[in-house]
Formats: C-alpha cells, sequence, structure tokens
C-alpha cells in the first residue's frame, strides 16, 4: 500500500468516526484543516507532508464537545487503525500527540511541539477564524441550542464565544504564515463583531 492509499483509508476512517459531529466539525471541517496544513507546509518549507495530513485528519476523532468525555478507548482505536494499514510508530506518536494536545480547551502549550503539530494546530485554528469560523460558531451555537447573543450572561452565547476564544487565536498561531493569515482573518471578525453589536444596539429603540 503506497502513501496516496494509505491516505485514503485515513480519509475513510475519519469519516466513520465523525458521524456525531455538527456541521462545522464534519468531513469538510477535516478537509479544509488538511489542505490549510499542506499550504502552511510548503509556504513553511518545515515539516513531513505525510505526518501532517494524516495528523489533520485525525486530529478530531472523538472529540469531547460531540461525547462528553472522548472514550478511553480513542487513543488505542488510532493505534490500532494506523498500524493496520502499516504506519510506523514514530508517526503513530505524532498523530495521537496532535490527537490530544490540539485543541484550545485543553489549554495545553507542549514547550517544544514538533513541526507538525504547530502547522496542524494552526492550520486548525485559521479554520476557527474568519468567514469560516463566524459559521462554523453559529453552527455549533445552534447544535447546542445556545443563544445568538445575551448581554446579561455573554458567556453563554455564540457572541460571547468571540471573546472566550475566536479573538485570541491570533496570537496564538506557530507560525509565520499562520500569523499573516490569522490576522486577515481576525479583522473580518472585528468588523463582524463591530457590525453585529450596532445592529443589536439599534434593535433596542422603540
Amino acid at each position: 500500500m503506497n502513501k496516496i492509499q494509505k491516505i485514503r483509508q485515513v480519509e475513510a476512517f475519519a469519516k466513520r468516526n465523525i458521524v456525531h459531529h455538527d456541521a462545522g466539525h464534519d468531513w469538510w471541517h477535516l478537509h479544509r484543516v488538511r489542505n490549510l496544513a499542506l499550504y502552511l507546509q510548503s509556504a513553511e518549507g518545515t515539516g513531513d507532508r505525510f505526518i501532517i495530513e494524516i495528523s489533520a485528519l485525525l486530529h478530531d476523532i472523538d472529540d469531547k464537545k460531540f461525547n462528553k468525555i472522548a472514550p478511553a478507548g480513542t487513543e488505542e482505536k488510532i493505534r490500532l487503525f494506523l498500524q493496520s494499514i502499516d504506519i510506523d510508530d514514530i508517526i503513530i506518536k505524532e498523530v495521537l500527540f496532535t490527537n490530544n494536545n490540539i485543541s484550545f480547551s485543553t489549554g495545553i502549550k507542549p514547550e517544544s511541539p514538533s513541526y507538525e503539530f504547530r502547522i496542524v494546530q494552526d492550520a486548525d485554528r485559521l479554520d476557527a477564524i474568519g468567514a469560516i469560523g463566524i459559521a462554523r460558531a453559529f453552527t455549533y451555537g445552534g447544535y447546542r441550542n445556545n443563544p445568538i447573543y445575551d448581554p446579561e450572561e455573554q458567556s453563554l452565547s455564540t457572541i460571547g464565544h468571540f471573546d472566550d476564544k475566536l479573538l485570541k487565536l491570533k496570537d496564538l498561531m506557530n507560525t509565520a504564515t499562520g500569523r499573516k493569515m490569522a490576522s486577515e482573518r481576525h479583522e473580518l471578525l472585528e468588523f463582524f463583531l463591530k457590525k453585529f453589536l450596532e445592529e443589536w444596539d439599534l434593535s433596542k429603540e422603540p
């Protein structure tokens, strides 16, 4: 089995294991993150493309947002699958590290992450901001039945999520290319938030 065939197997495995995710964390999210990560790798000129592609495709397997608590067997499930398609143990270790540490919510910032991890994490964070990031935020908010905005309980609303997470991502990027792309997408977040709050305030007028 060559690398292209192995990637196709990874794609099929990923699709089987995200069927309960919302539309913002579905196959197309994995596809975008994979493409963003490969673009970053090319622009930065560093990192192993094969490891990056597999890590990007498997980074959201058993996301605890959709499983409450990620199943204890997640690592073993991914490991056994990758072994079944003859992926080297060193690569498997890197893929599992990404799956365990990529999330913003974990609060983990490894001291010496690999180039591959840094690139995939940047790609995942880039997909959370800009036009697509805004769409994903409201998709997930709807999935959770969160209010669009609640001035009295902002942290419970989708708009509150901008301050809680999205507006922080620009300053957390690992790569120069990621920082440049994040800066552009961040501007759109700020513009959208400004216009939203202007319209919200106007809607309070009699």
